[in-house]
């Protein structure tokens, strides 16, 4: 059977419009799914989008009551090999602008110290996603190796935000210093995350909240079209109608904060073991830094073993344990169990 078709199946089932409406529902703190095995779960969830999908096309069309949108999901995994899986199947069925998926910035494990670029990127997505959300449906995957990292402020989020949208009113020469101001380097053409280049009416910029750059079109001082496009041929991809410019956030800031606290209230935790989830980041913390990342700072000259020494400081970059499962906590949760439920 076709995924689309299983999912339109799922999409009828007495059950998943039950936990479509305890998702809408803020009244209700803890929803237990039991007997989801593989990728029972995700479908199920993306089940749920397609259905709240619908109900709002119904909205529109003056044939249902109007009603508020998912609230944000936040899947939390055991580790990143089964947080990929489900991320890879959600999107799958949902598509990659409704599932985000948020790593450690670390390779192998953060104890080593060893900063991945491209997971950066994926980190500041989330944030200016999130930022930026209204009431579409946001899924968002982790694990939790990656919640115990700090993020940037929702103050510090806003303040190095730039949004553009078709049919606004900006000028080049505004755009062009507000990126310099954010610390975005000018170049004559972008190949990685933190440039932008200005030629005739074009604005090419590689945001951190994006895989591929956008290459920004003016009409005089109003934004005409907003695409992304490809680096090695410089061929443009998809359309946007809105994006949003931000420039690297993971430096070490003292105003860094757990995710928790940029996440919207309404926010659900999806997880099957929070117990577990709190143990995992209790060890990511006591190990900290492993002596090999320190000696390899110390290798450094003195300007970048100072900037280095702050970067492989704990209490700098991580979070305790039971802050984040304290924050973790105090959200609506969904409960996922193999075991099902008693008397079926």
């Amino acid at each position: 059977m076709e995924i689309d078709k299983l999912q339109a199946l799922y999409a009828r089932h007495p059950q998943v419009r039950s936990l479509l409406r305890a998702l809408c529902d803020e009244g209700v703190r803890h929803v237990r799914l039991a007997g989801l095995h593989a990728s029972a779960a995700p479908l199920a969830f993306a089940s749920v989008a397609t259905l709240m999908s619908r109900h709002q096309e119904r909205d529109e069309a003056g044939t249902a009551s109007a009603g508020a949108g998912l609230p944000l999901l936040l899947f939390v995994m055991d580790d990143a090999e089964t947080a990929g899986y489900f991320y890879h199947d959600l999107t799958q069925m949902l598509g990659e602008q409704q599932v985000l998926f948020f790593p450690s910035s670390y390779r192998r494990a953060v104890k080593f110290g060893q900063r991945d670029a491209a997971s950066e990127i994926l980190r500041t997505e989330v944030l200016a996603r999130v930022g930026s959300r209204r009431e579409e449906s946001l899924f968002i995957v982790s694990y939790p190796d990656a919640l115990v990292e700090k993020v940037a402020s929702r103050k510090r989020l806003e303040e190095h935000t730039l949004p553009i949208r078709c049919g606004e009113e900006l000028g080049i020469e505004f755009v062009a210093q507000t990126l310099m101001e954010f610390g975005f380097k000018r170049t004559d053409y972008v190949y990685e995350p933190g440039q932008f280049a200005v030629r005739g009416s074009l604005v090419d910029v590689f945001s951190f909240s994006s895989e591929y750059p956008f290459r920004v079109d003016f009409f005089g001082d109003e934004v005409d079209s907003i695409r992304t496009f490809e680096i090695d041929t410089q061929l443009s991809r998809d359309r946007m109608e809105q994006i949003t410019l931000v420039p690297e956030l993971n430096e070490t800031d003292a105003d860094n904060v757990p995710l928790t606290e940029v996440l919207p209230q309404d926010t659900v935790l999806v997880c099957r073991d929070l117990t577990f989830v709190t143990a995992r980041m209790s060890t990511v913390w006591d190990e900290g830094f492993s002596a090999q990342a320190l000696i390899e700072e110390a290798a450094m000259n003195e300007r970048e073993a100072r900037q280095e020494e702050l970067l492989l400081k704990r209490e700098q970059q991580l979070v305790k344990a039971d802050v984040v499962a304290g924050g973790l906590e105090k959200l609506r949760q969904v409960e996922l169990t193999s075991t099902p439920a008693e008397g079926k």
